[in-house]
């Protein structure tokens, strides 16, 4: 990707780029068949997991761009290139429609490297638009889209969040001269902010979003962008809208921030409040349930509702892991908590099957990317928290209704493991918890060795669980080279 600097276009206070023309930046963009398949791609897969953006004026502006490419703003260029780069990333690399990609700029071997130049684009956009000084809608759109990906850049959300502020998101009632669209764009965007302020609380837990919280802005309304008009909103509706997963993220997200500021407090965790953390995520698991499920079951007509209640039930369950850890453990003197116990198996395997959803099930084929990521290490955390448990009650637990989904797990992540880092770093783990838990007697936890049990849930306690950026991978080796395994 040849692009030609200009050393004339000021920015301030310093460049994160090259300056760069916009018609050279116009040819970095994939080809119109290519955009529109993107485009289309991000608004049905990724947008309502995060849905900030107004589909009928992202549309508007798209149009602009084809039938005028050299009037586009510099800033919507970016929101365009960051949508392509993101959509990529969780594109396979066998889809026919998106080949002539890689043959566009033979000198990248994979997507990945396509979406990185392309993010890379969408940065040198918004230097030219000097957005630290100078910014729109669209420049705040293109940065909260960008720290939401993989690659959560945390370093920007300070800046997303006073932009949010200069350009008046977190008002709470619609000033006169603005119409419901721009009105609502604005909401959307600060419960975007407040969503990676919340998860940047969640993954480094002595970050407080309480004076954010207490602002309590007017949230934006759960309709979809058909809803929403010039001079008034429609009334919600009771199926599944595209902002029906960030409204539930939200919620879920505030209680999980509060029960990591308990877990991370000295204040003791008893049954009573293990009970009362326990009961308001069963609500809300109720509420998924209601909005996503057709009678309990999953509607053969709408995927994407059932791939949402999936994606939201690994982080239930894996609060469930959290909070019932610590009792699955004799403490002063009382013995392990046999209720904790059962729901840190249940819990576990209940991700274990989700990650199985995702990998194998006809109807979530266009949600498999989750695979690669996340899913992958919310996988990990419930294998070894059924690991865990087995292992600590091995006389009196049977492992044996167990096995077939473990070793399909690990078949799983093997497979899985040259396309995904998280799939490639967990399966040395889990093949030695498999052969530890299916060999032809399961041994006593106090018999595995040096401690190995001790050393074990020692490891299990102090690996960040809702973090995976920060997981020391190579700790597990010292776990083994300690107790001789």
């Amino acid at each position: 990707m040849d692009l030609v600097p200009n050393s004339t276009v000021p920015c301030f206070p310093f460049s994160l780029g090259p300056g760069v023309s916009k018609e050279d930046l116009l040819a970095q963009l994939p080809s119109k068949d290519c955009c529109d398949y993107l485009i289309i791609q991000y608004f049905s897969r990724l947008s309502p997991l995060y849905h900030i953006l107004h589909g009928p004026t992202f549309q508007r502006d798209y149009t602009r761009l084809v039938n005028n490419p050299t009037d586009t703003e510099l800033s919507w260029l970016a929101l365009l290139f960051i949508i392509c780069s993101l959509t990529l990333n969780t594109m396979e690399e066998k889809d026919p429609l998106l080949a002539g990609l890689l043959s566009k700029e033979p000198e990248f071997q994979d997507f990945a490297a396509v979406a990185r130049q392309l993010r890379n684009c969408a940065m040198i956009c918004l230097s030219q638009d000097q957005f630290l000084i100078r910014h729109t809608m669209h420049t705040l759109e293109t940065l909260l889209i960008m720290i939401y990906g993989i690659e959560r850049t945390w370093v920007l959300l300070g800046t997303a969040l006073n932009i949010g502020i200069a350009i008046g998101c977190n008002i709470k009632t619609k000033p006169r001269s603005m119409g419901y669209i721009e009105f609502e764009r604005r909401r959307r965007c600060w419960a975007g902010i407040l969503l990676l302020h919340t998860y940047q609380a969640i993954f480094f837990r002595d970050v407080r979003v309480s004076t954010l919280l207490d602002m309590e802005p007017s949230l934006p309304a759960d309709v979809n962008d058909c809803d929403i008009r010039d001079d008034m909103i429609l009334q919600p509706s009771s199926q599944p809208t595209q902002m029906s997963v960030i409204m539930f993220k939200l919620r879920l997200f505030e209680l999980t921030s509060r029960i990591c500021d308990h877990l991370a407090s000295d204040a003791k965790l008893d049954e009573n409040r293990l009970a009362s953390f326990d009961s308001l995520i069963a609500e809300e698991q109720s509420k998924w349930d209601a909005k996503f499920l057709l009678d309990g079951q999953p509607s053969v007509l709408d995927a994407a509702a059932y791939a949402h209640w999936c994606f939201m039930q690994q982080y239930a369950h894996r609060l469930y892991l959290l909070l019932h850890r610590a009792f699955c453990r004799p403490r002063s003197g009382n013995p392990p908590r046999a209720e904790s116990q059962a729901k840190c198996i249940a819990s576990g395997v209940a991700l274990l099957e989700i990650y199985r959803y995702f990998d194998e099930l006809p109807r979530l084929r266009h949600y498999r990317w989750y695979v690669y990521g996340m899913t992958s290490f919310c996988a990990l955390h419930g294998a070894v928290a059924v690991a865990s448990c087995l292992l600590m009650e091995s006389a009196s637990v049977d492992p044996a209704p167990y096995r077939a989904i473990f070793d399909s797990t690990v078949v799983r992540y093997e497979k899985l493991r040259s396309r995904s880092q998280i799939c490639a770093k967990s399966y040395p783990i889990l093949q030695h918890l498999q052969a530890m838990l299916f060999s032809e007697k399961l041994q006593p936890a106090n018999d595995l060795g040096a401690d190995f049990s001790s050393v074990f849930d020692e490891w299990v306690d102090t690996v960040p669980w809702l973090n995976v950026d920060s997981v020391n991978w190579d700790a597990w080796n010292d776990v083994l080279n300690e107790t001789g395994q």
